[in-house]
């Protein structure tokens, strides 16, 4: 892949002066810019002319209301000060000659420093591996699984369609982009090298009916159970997926049924719990991890660190040793390098490359800074906060004639329990109606895009104030997502991350009180569903001929 060098986000990267001839993406003297879009895949690629990703984020700070984090995050000014003295500490470790010996320490504080902000370390025998993407990490999920190979191995994923578009293929061991976080070119779809994928196989557990609606938990929890136990009776062993958040804000198979199965099937089954979204509490993340089950996560959804950047989080029970792996597949080189794995792996790392992902380690570098910065602002306020959204969505946007509420499913939690995350709802999906019929997903991808966009020159001269405001307003949304079959029920969704939790938690530029910043809030509701009315009124926007 060709190291982007946009002049705008160039720009963005205030104080970060590009070289005259800027080196590889994985070079430390490389500039911020190209390193925040090295070390992924085409996922991370930007559009020349918006200088978006597709998932219309970008890897610098950015003007817009970012409602958009169950899809991915732009980051902060703060995040990216944190990248930017991540970068400059290797540059000055690569003239020292001591960039190798920098690296190291710097990804091992990174993986004490995710422990520890996520109470992991509170669990004796928890390591942490770093991974280019949440999709990264199946792999090495799968490897841990896969155990000595003497068994194969069905791997079972909740909900396919909401969760990473790559993930049915990592979890089987093949390619899911043309390109690898290390840059090679592959084949999409095509066998890593190794026995990854000749031992694996997977099998889908589909969350929603054709119509976008969700089955009933009862239902889902048979068929789990029953898909496990065919799978053991061929003699196989199994990886579970609990999907613990969805794009969607979904959670299956629940927590007692996967827990009653590893109890029928002690040594059978595994568990991995996708919580890619990062919507779980620290709380909920000790518990699955005291009983054994991997954990998932990334640090550029609700934590808001830049794409992309994922972590594994394995119990001791899982770790290479209790799992006798004793080396990764030989296409394992193409996606982690020997520094994202723990020390206590000295199998796996010693058949990994020793050249550092560098645009992973900046990544994850701001993302910590999100983290810290998050759990560092005070309870009480993002408490209130995650309320004021909670109640403000419902209110603003399902006051809408243009906007249909998708129903959600209730919070793990109760509202009083003291697991913020697990018991408030922060993502809310919606349809957009314009002519009597709902918006296809071809065409909120259209709307999304304006949305994103300053559409104030738009405006007529005698507009209403408030409708210029709206449109003048930014808003970077998730991404459509299609829940049904055929068009059935596509949506836009509406999410909270932690950047905004904590901005309006203790931003005073947004108001002096709590009161006046939860004020601004729900004023920003109220644009965006002044601004999806305005642009779902106007379908030569959107529609295919149109647009």
């Amino acid at each position: 892949m060709d190291d982007p060098k946009p002049d705008a986000l160039e720009r963005a990267m205030k104080g970060d002066a590009p070289l005259e001839d800027d080196a590889p993406g994985d070079s430390p003297d490389a500039t911020l810019a190209t390193l925040l879009l090295a070390g992924a895949d085409t996922r991370i690629e930007l559009d020349a002319c918006s200088g978006l990703n597709r998932y219309g984020s970008a890897p610098h700070p950015r003007a817009a209301i970012p409602f958009g984090s169950c899809t991915a995050s732009s980051p902060s000014t703060l995040a990216l000060a944190a990248a930017r003295r991540t970068h400059a500490r290797l540059r000055d470790a690569a003239a020292r000659g001591a960039l190798d010996r920098v690296v190291d320490e710097t990804l091992r504080a990174q993986r004490v420093a995710i422990a520890r902000w996520l109470h992991a370390d509170r669990v004796p025998g928890v390591d942490v591996a770093i991974t280019p993407s949440g999709t990264d990490a199946e792999l090495l999920a799968s490897a841990l699984a896969l155990g000595d190979g003497a068994r194969p191995l069905c791997n079972i994923i909740s909900g396919p369609s909401e969760v990473g578009s790559g993930t049915v293929l990592a979890a089987s061991g093949h390619h899911f982009s043309s390109v690898t976080p290390r840059g090679g070119a592959v084949e999409s779809g095509a066998p890593i090298p190794g026995r990854l994928s000749a031992r694996v196989h997977v099998e889908t557990l589909v969350l929603r009916e054709g119509t976008g609606e969700m089955r009933a938990p009862q239902e889902l929890d048979a068929q789990a159970e029953d898909m496990v136990a065919r799978a053991i009776a061929r003699g196989e062993r199994v990886l579970l997926h609990v999907v613990a958040h969805s794009k969607t804000g979904a959670h299956a198979p629940s927590l007692a049924r996967v827990n009653a199965l590893r109890a029928r099937f002690p040594e059978g089954v595994s568990v991995l719990v996708d919580a890619a979204q990062g919507r779980i509490s620290r709380r909920g993340l000790v518990e699955i991890l005291r009983a054994g089950w991997m954990v998932l996560i990334t640090g550029s959804k609700f934590y808001g660190g830049p794409p992309f950047a994922g972590a594994l989080l394995v119990p001791a029970s899982m770790s290479p040793v209790a799992r006798s792996v004793a080396a990764l597949p030989d296409g394992a080189r193409h996606y982690f390098t020997r520094g994202e794995m723990p020390d206590a792996w000295p199998g796996l790392r010693g058949g990994l490359s020793p050249n550092a992902n560098i645009g992973l380690l900046v990544r994850w570098a701001a993302a910590l800074a999100e983290i810290e910065a998050y759990y560092n602002a005070d309870g009480l306020a993002r408490y209130r906060v995650l309320r004021a959204f909670e109640a403000g969505v419902p209110a603003r946007l399902g006051a809408s004639p243009a906007i249909e509420l998708h129903a959600v499913e209730p919070p793990l939690e109760r509202d009083d329990a003291e697991r913020l995350l697990e018991s408030k709802t922060t993502v809310f999906p919606f349809c957009l109606r314009a002519g009597g019929r709902r918006l296809r997903k071809d065409e909120l991808s259209r709307v999304h895009a304006l949305i994103n966009q300053d559409l104030s020159g738009r405006c007529e001269p005698d507009a209403d104030p408030r409708e210029r405001d709206a449109l003048a307003t930014i808003f970077h949304l998730g991404q459509p997502v299609a829940l049904g079959d055929d068009g059935a029920l596509d949506v836009l969704r509406v999410a909270l991350g932690g950047p905004l939790i904590r901005r309006v938690a203790v931003d005073a530029a947004l108001g002096d009180e709590l009161d006046a910043r939860l004020a601004w809030l729900d004023e920003r509701l109220a644009r965006l569903a002044r601004k999806l009315e305005w642009v779902a009124a106007r379908p030569e926007l959107y529609t295919s001929e149109g647009a």
